[in-house]
């Protein structure tokens, strides 16, 4: 292509700093500036990136492209690097962040569909074009294009008398046009062969479904995972050869391109481990697999990631684990049930504020028994931000699931901690902190830091307490069992210290199938479709 002085319009700082408005130079790494010219564009683009306290160990990477070698040694004084010489032959497999261009005139529309063909995977473009050239497409070449932008969605400014005070004026009517093409998302080719192979028609990935089927599909995705990373460590090793800093070998000839697997050496042995430990993690964090879990017994799953990471993500090996986690549940239940006993009723009542919390009875062979009043006081509670907003912390909500729970557990039940957390996010919206209705209980929270709960189903309180009581063997050992008048007069005191008179225990006793804790019926509870 031969160079028209003619055509040549160096572009004016105003209109630059017009249609460069929005740019963020800070972000800015690599920028192509075809027809070059002089460097008008090039180094006002330099100067904005250096105003702009661009990074401060970094030059930005910046390409010139002139077709005119007389400009070509202008640019080159002027310490640009020139890259090319006609922009419509360049062939390049750098990547621009921004392409900025004045291109001539007469044949603007061959300019800027080269322009969107170098950014088609994702990159901006900023080009000056005779405004006939968008008014007036009676080409096929600016019908195409005026097609492109429109499916591109361009920003298109038609500007007069941008060029009359210019170093060459002249009075056309210009069009500034914006293009911002986003990166392309690519598949995985190495990912999505596998795919195939790991997944037939009747599997899907882990979504809603049962508990079996979703550790068949986790599983399935795990191994897609892993067969996936094996393949491109071994592709990249293949690649090794080619991808050497010098072509002739030597002594010193490391790779140009690195594949790094976090801080640890590149093995396969090393990437199965991590993705093992990965999933492991995936699967207590499950609410198919530990939803039922408190959170002390998730706690206790969770640390043992790493060690878990040595098997393998197998049926097997899931499996033997979620049996560990039912024979675990039950002592972890009852474990948790006592804690929560023992959280509401003597570890909070060491001051005259919270001494309310319980009451003391005499117990079976002890004088430290104790239980728990319908209201009790929970100190250490954050439930509002330093602004004073009401929201409960992430501790406080764990501590309410806890106790929601255990009362759970003990009534035959499961519980939903998200219908927890969505009723306290609704009175933290409505800015309600008091008596909030949770499922057995209503929570009231003040700044000081407590938090007052009341007990609403008073009988379930009743039955923590027999079941803290007889756990500790504070109860006679027949207490549920036995009618009153066949006590000994020491188990009579006992039980009247307790329930308070005679009736009240007739009562607990005719309904001792649900305030007498049985181990039995919360193995239901844990596992309905193993205990039928």
């Amino acid at each position: 292509m031969i160079f028209n002085k003619e055509e040549f319009y160096p572009t004016p700082v105003p209109l630059l700093d017009r249609i460069t408005e929005g740019v963020n130079w800070k972000m800015l790494k690599t920028v192509l500036e075809p027809e070059a010219g002089k460097g008008d564009i090039a180094l006002y683009i330099k100067e904005k990136c250096r105003q702009s306290n661009y990074r401060r160990d970094e030059e930005l990477d910046l390409d010139c492209v002139e077709i005119d070698p007389e400009l070509r040694s202008v640019l080159k004084g002027k310490g640009l690097r020139v890259v090319h010489d006609d922009f419509l032959t360049m062939h390049t497999f750098k990547r621009y962040d921004l392409i900025i261009m004045n291109p001539p005139f007469s044949n603007g529309e061959a300019h800027l569909e080269r322009a969107i063909q170098m950014q088609k995977d994702g990159g901006n473009i900023i080009c000056i074009l005779n405004a006939e050239t968008i008014r007036n497409p009676y080409t096929n070449q600016r019908k195409a294009l005026v097609n492109t932008l429109d499916k591109l969605e361009a920003d298109i400014e038609f500007l007069s008398d941008q060029f009359v005070t210019a170093e060459r004026p002249t009075g056309v009517e210009i069009a500034v046009i914006k293009v911002s093409i986003p990166e392309k998302e690519r598949e995985s080719f190495i990912y999505e062969d596998m795919r195939k192979k790991v997944y037939n028609e009747n599997q899907t990935e882990p979504t809603d479904v049962a508990p079996d089927d979703f550790v068949d599909a986790i599983i399935a995705n795990y191994n897609l995972e892993v067969s996936s990373g094996i393949r491109l460590i071994q592709e990249y090793k293949a690649m090794q050869p080619y991808l050497r800093s010098r072509i002739k070998d030597s002594q010193y000839n490391p790779s140009i391109l690195e594949l790094k697997m976090g801080k640890n050496d590149l093995s396969i042995n090393g990437y199965v481990r991590l993705v093992r430990r990965k999933y492991w993690e995936a699967l207590f964090n499950s609410p198919k697999i530990t939803g039922k879990m408190t959170s002390n017994l998730l706690k206790d799953y969770l640390e043992q990631v790493n060690e878990l990471a040595a098997y393998d993500f197998s049926h097997f090996n899931i499996y033997t684990v979620m049996e560990q986690m039912n024979r675990s549940f039950l002592k972890g239940i009852e474990d948790c049930i006592i804690k929560i006993f023992d959280e509401l009723s003597y570890q909070y009542s060491y001051s005259d504020e919270l001494s309310g919390n319980i009451h003391y009875y005499n117990g079976w062979c002890t004088n430290k028994a104790w239980y728990i009043n319908k209201k009790v006081i929970l100190p250490f509670f954050d439930a509002y931000d330093w602004c004073g907003n009401f929201r409960v912390s992430w501790e406080g909500r764990k501590k309410l699931e806890d106790i929601e729970k255990a009362l759970e557990y003990l009534n035959g039940g499961e519980t939903d901690s998200s219908y927890l957390n969505r009723l306290l996010d609704n009175a933290s919206k409505e800015g309600r902190s008091k008596n909030i209705q949770l499922k057995y209980f209503t929570v009231t929270f003040y700044k000081k830091r407590t938090c007052h709960l009341v007990f609403t189903n008073e009988d379930l309180l009743k039955k923590l307490n027999i079941f803290g009581g007889q756990q500790k063997k504070w109860l006679p050992p027949g207490y549920g069992k036995r009618k009153y008048r066949d006590f000994s007069p020491q188990e009579k005191q006992v039980v009247d210290s307790f329930d308070g008179s005679e009736q009240a225990y007739g009562r607990v006793f005719a309904r001792a199938d649900y305030f007498v804790y049985n181990p039995q019926n919360l193995l239901t509870v844990l596992n309905p479709d193993e205990v039928a």
